[in-house]
Order: structure tokens, then C-alpha cells, then sequence
């Protein structure tokens, strides 16, 4: 595991920039909504900024899930030829448009199990972790090829999805305590103006986290493959 997290971050200082961008786009849409939003005048306005907040943290994994193919083929370039920045952006683009598919298919099938019952539901969020850095074609197969390689390694992989979530909940966490806090019954406009703030905080530090994220699902889908 030692070695698999030193190759994810040898990629992520490596690769920093592109990987940002690139995540940066994955935002672009909660990015939008908070600037393009108006700052709370009513308290009722500024819960729907705090539950819209928590929405941001709580699906903030798709993204990554998705962020781990523009991030695959970067790791993998670490053992050859290390492309420059302007390459690696390509491949991270291209990497992450062939995410997007499969993304969705996993986040169906999260959200299915979690219907059905929650265990189903946490064991694919492990076992689907590594779809997107799969190079197989169809549908079916990334899915599959990952079931392979986490099974190969479940236990670090199981921690390292926790530790993402867990990341995703700090960002969450530490904004909403530093910056608002639990609003009381009468707050000033100055504590209502503070859930936007809050808000854009939250979406700013969720696409600096995500390249990282991606880095060390990506780092243990190549170590997988390494080691069959």
C-alpha cells in the first residue's frame, strides 16, 4: 500500500495543473450555480444553501469516481515516457470524457444497491472504484475489470474509498463550522450573507481534493494490473 500511495502522489505533483483543470471542469456546474446565486435575505434561503452544500459533499465521490481516467493514464506514463504538462492534459481529457459513460453506470448501480439495501449499495461504491481507470472496451467490461482488481486487493481499496469520503465530509464540515455555523432563529444579514460564502468554499475545495482522490484509485488500478 506503501507504494501505491507513493506513485499516486508522484503523480499528483507531477501532474497537479492538468489534473485541476480537469476537475475544474467536472465542477464547472456547482461553480456556476454559487456564483450565479444570490446571497440568502431569508433563513429559509440560506438552509437551502446549507442542504445544497451537503449535496455537493455527499456526490462529490461521482466526480472523482469519474476523475480516476483522466488520471490512469498519467500514472501509467510515470513508468515510461512522462509526458509533458500539455500532453498530459490531452490524456487527462481524453481519459476523463471515456469516464463519463461508465461513471454513470456506476453511480446507477450504487444507487440501486443502496435502494435495495444499503450493504449492496457500500460494497459496489469499493468494488466499481477503479471502472474508470479500466482500458477494456464496452460497457460491461470496465465494470467487471474493476471487481477484478479490487478483489485482488480489497482491503486498501475499501480504506482508501472510506478516506475519500471522509475527505469530502471535512470539506463539508470545516467550512460550514468556520464560516456560518448553526444559524439562530433571528440571524442579522451579515450571518444570512455567510451561507453563500460558506456555499463557495465548499465547491472550490472539492475539485483542489479531487485530483488527489483520483490519483490514489488511479495509483491502485495500476498496481492491480502490475501485480496479475
Amino acid at each position: 500500500m506503501t507504494a501505491t500511495l507513493r506513485l499516486a502522489a508522484r503523480c499528483y505533483a507531477r501532474y497537479v495543473a492538468p489534473l485541476t483543470l480537469c476537475s475544474l471542469v467536472l465542477f464547472a456546474p456547482w461553480l456556476a450555480f454559487v456564483v450565479l446565486a444570490n446571497p440568502p435575505t431569508e433563513l429559509a434561503h440560506a438552509k437551502q444553501l446549507v442542504v445544497i452544500a451537503w449535496l455537493a459533499g455527499g456526490t462529490a465521490w461521482i466526480a472523482q469516481y469519474m476523475m480516476v481516467g483522466a488520471a490512469a493514464p498519467l500514472v501509467r506514463a510515470l513508468e515510461g515516457t512522462k509526458p509533458s504538462q500539455l500532453a498530459a492534459l490531452v490524456a487527462a481529457i481524453r481519459g476523463l470524457a471515456g469516464a463519463i459513460l461508465p461513471g454513470l453506470i456506476v453511480l446507477a448501480a450504487v444507487v440501486m444497491g443502496t435502494i435495495a439495501l444499503v450493504i449492496p449499495g457500500l460494497v459496489l461504491l469499493v468494488l466499481l472504484a477503479l471502472t474508470a481507470a479500466s482500458d477494456k472496451p464496452g460497457l460491461s467490461e470496465p465494470l467487471l475489470d474493476s471487481v477484478a482488481r479490487v478483489r485482488a486487493q480489497w482491503r486498501p481499496i475499501a480504506i482508501a474509498v472510506a478516506a475519500i469520503l471522509v475527505v469530502d465530509l471535512v470539506v463539508v464540515v470545516v467550512p460550514y463550522l468556520v464560516v456560518l455555523g448553526p444559524l439562530p432563529a433571528k440571524p442579522t444579514p451579515q450571518q444570512l450573507a455567510t451561507a453563500k460564502t460558506m456555499l463557495m468554499a465548499i465547491v472550490i475545495a472539492l475539485p483542489i481534493v479531487t485530483p488527489l482522490c483520483a490519483c490514489v484509485l488511479a495509483a491502485f488500478a495500476v498496481t492491480a494490473r502490475a501485480s496479475e
